[in-house]
């Protein structure tokens, strides 16, 4: 070896020493010992960087079962994150929503993934966390959009829309068909949902549409982070622009005002704060990330589950039969025709199994994180310093591997787990839909048409693979955004109407009218108890 090149490798190692050492050493001078202890790591600050960007959500469990602490920080350049682990101290960070602050985040968020104008932006950052009174576009956002998603007249309609929809297409599958299943079931789902949201004048009609928001996703990310989009997220943001312009039409055209009361409520709110017309419909954009990213890979999750175990399936087909009502009615041409009904009300008061097979399918699958933003120092349950300028997170895979919250079968499927004989579980520990502030307001739409799907699937049709099995099916190209990860691939699938299934019987979805909400999260669970 020259004396050069010996010269240049010890340079080398003694410059990588020292920024090993000062990363070390500038790790611990801004480290308040009063902090959530930092997680070990083999180089300060880059390490969990990229332990995140490979692992994403299984780093935090990673890391749980590594360390076992309450609540850690992560360190990242210029970032710390506080990891809550600890079930008993989730609800105090809940209650703390204006020292741990989501709507300053969600504004933040808006503007990256929407493309905003300066305009909008202003406008979304005004006294977006409601320091100066509950007033502002940000700070009232959940409030006004609550209503329309509650239980209630609101809801009501665009279940009922739904569920219309969902009929008049699987009563077009009158014979056996070969399709893949996750895309089958998106394009469902896609349609129905739309239609209920935005009415007969729904963008998402055109198939063009629907391919631009699905090109939009894939950058999410990228745009999230603001990582070069106009390089890395070239395709996204052109499907951006091409929705927000169809939205923008959409607007223009009075659409909305033939759509549901959920969109009508959300063009009001931005007319009402003054937002241009052309940043509504950006805003749009978004708003469909809301409606369709999960409840797609939600349905497709619980019909792998169900098709693919014979005793879940019959258990909840069972549980169905006795909620479907038959009657004889004469057309107008004079022709009589069996109607059979299935009463979504009954579904959810009466059919237990079935609820808790959805509840067991999103404790399993979904990867959401609820994230806050650290407003002030805070003592977070008197044992904890919090910074201000650092952001809280509660990764819901944590709570929905813990033995300690869900018992040594875990890791296991377990569609009875939620039925309420069965061993009662701390309703903190599932976080499917979120919590506290941040609580998924749309999780009663989301569920009542993921079941009224799937009821009226595995009533009416057989479902089963191509080759003769049902694989286990990996979600590791899941971004750090999404909440319902889709499978990494599909899996072809024949769909064939039920042996002994009449497929001349029309079918029917009932949804009338109710204020009642189904216990699908702990908020809901300690609403029923008042």
């Amino acid at each position: 070896m020259s004396t050069t090149m010996s010269t240049a490798l010890v340079t080398g190692i003694t410059i990588a020493i020292a920024i090993y050492g000062s990363l070390h050493l500038l790790l611990h001078a801004t480290q308040d010992a009063r902090e959530p202890p930092p997680v070990p790591t083999s180089i300060p600050f880059i390490s969990s960087m990229i332990g995140l960007s490979k692992k994403k959500s299984k780093y935090y469990t990673e890391l749980r079962d590594k360390h076992n602490l309450p609540i850690y920080t992560i360190r990242l350049p210029g970032a710390r994150l506080y990891v809550v682990n600890s079930i008993s101290l989730i609800p105090s960070v809940q209650r703390q929503y204006k020292v741990f602050a989501f709507p300053p985040l969600e504004a933040k968020l808006a503007m990256s993934v929407c493309g905003s104008s300066k305009t909008a932006n202003d406008i979304l950052n005004t006294n977006s966390n409601g320091d100066e009174g509950f007033w502002g576009y940000s700070i009232t956002h959940y409030k006004r959009i609550h209503a329309p998603l509650s239980p209630g007249p609101g809801l009501d309609a665009m279940n009922r829309v739904m569920a219309q929809k969902v009929a008049a297409s699987l009563d077009r599958l009158k014979t056996s068909k070969v399709v893949k299943l996750f895309d089958f079931i998106r394009h469902e789902i896609t349609l129905a949902t739309t239609d209920s949201v935005y009415g007969p004048q729904n963008p998402f009609q055109d198939p063009a549409i629907i391919d631009a928001f699905w090109k939009f996703q894939l950058g999410i990310m990228i745009l999230l982070m603001e990582l070069f989009p106009s390089i890395l997220a070239r395709e996204s943001l052109e499907a951006r622009e091409f929705m927000a312009k169809r939205f923008l039409q959409y607007f223009k055209e009075g659409g909305h005002n033939k759509g549901s009361a959920l969109i009508k409520a959300r063009y009001d709110h931005s007319v009402e704060h003054k937002v241009p017309v052309e940043d509504i419909a950006r805003f749009e954009v978004g708003g469909a990330i809301g409606i369709l990213t999960n409840t797609s890979p939600a349905s497709f999750w619980l019909v792998y589950h169900l098709y693919s175990n014979s005793v879940v399936l019959e258990d909840c087909r069972q549980e169905l039969a006795h909620v479907i009502s038959d009657e004889t009615t004469t057309t107008e041409d004079g022709e009589e025709v069996k109607v059979r009904t299935i009463d979504m009300s009954q579904v959810k008061a009466s059919c237990p199994v079935m609820l808790s097979t959805l509840q067991e399918v999103l404790r399993l699958h979904t990867i959401g994180i609820s994230t806050r933003l650290v407003m002030e120092d805070h003592m977070l349950d008197n044992k904890f310093l919090l910074k201000k300028g650092g952001t809280v997170m509660i990764p819901g895979p944590v709570q929905h591997t813990s033995t300690s919250a869900w018992g040594p079968d875990v890791e296991e499927f377990n569609h009875r787990r939620f039925l309420p004989k069965e061993k009662r579980h701390n309703p903190i520990a599932f976080r499917g839909f979120g919590g506290g502030t941040t609580l998924c307001p749309g999780r009663h739409f989301a569920s009542t048409e993921i079941l009224a799907f799937t009821a009226m699937l595995i009533l009416r049709f057989e479902i089963a693979p191509v080759d003769g099995k049902w694989k286990h099916l990996t979600t590791y190209k899941a971004g750090l955004w999404e909440v319902t990860p889709v499978p990494d691939d599909d899996i072809e699938v024949n769909i064939s109407p039920r042996a002994g299934v009449d497929t001349n019987v029309r079918w029917r979805i009932l949804v009338t009218d109710s204020d009642k909400a189904m216990p699908l999260s702990a908020e809901d669970v300690e609403s029923t108890k008042l």
